[in-house]
């Protein structure tokens, strides 16, 4: 998980700079904190998608195990709610405005929110079907 973390941390900044917006997607548990706020019963079944932008945020910080510690704006009157989100429950960075997605496969083992499609290679968002290339890889002769 260590690579992941900072593949995750230097794509947020990556995509928060180039391109304006981030979203991470996170998954309920204890660990993760979301202000008095909370997770409301359906994000807590389906995971929770954060957006980040430079205006919705406040002293943004990564701890040394990956976790985030930030102020983050909710709601139409971008209501601050202090929050720590665990590193164990980020399960993917992305922007649609960049077209780049990381995600987090140590997961599939584990039931995933709805918010995470369950097994990438099934289909893609636009319906496009991905093939997978092991059977056409040259075996290594014995």
């Amino acid at each position: 998980m260590k690579n992941q973390i900072k593949y995750l941390q230097n794509l947020f900044y990556d995509l928060l700079n180039d391109v304006g917006r981030v979203y991470i997607v996170i998954k309920h548990s204890e660990n993760t904190t979301i202000g008095k706020r909370g997770f409301t019963e359906e994000e807590k079944k389906n995971g929770l998608v954060l957006v980040f932008n430079q205006t919705n945020f406040k002293n943004l910080e990564w701890t040394e195990d990956g976790s985030i510690i930030a102020t983050l704006g909710f709601g139409e009157g971008n209501r601050p709610e202090r929050c720590f989100i665990n590193a164990d429950d980020i399960i993917s960075v992305f922007s649609p405005d960049a077209k780049v997605k990381f995600e987090r496969w140590d997961w599939l083992d584990e039931e995933l929110p709805k918010a995470m499609p369950p097994h990438p290679e099934k289909e893609t968002a636009s319906g496009e079907k991905i093939v997978s290339l092991e059977k056409f890889r040259k075996k290594p002769k014995r």
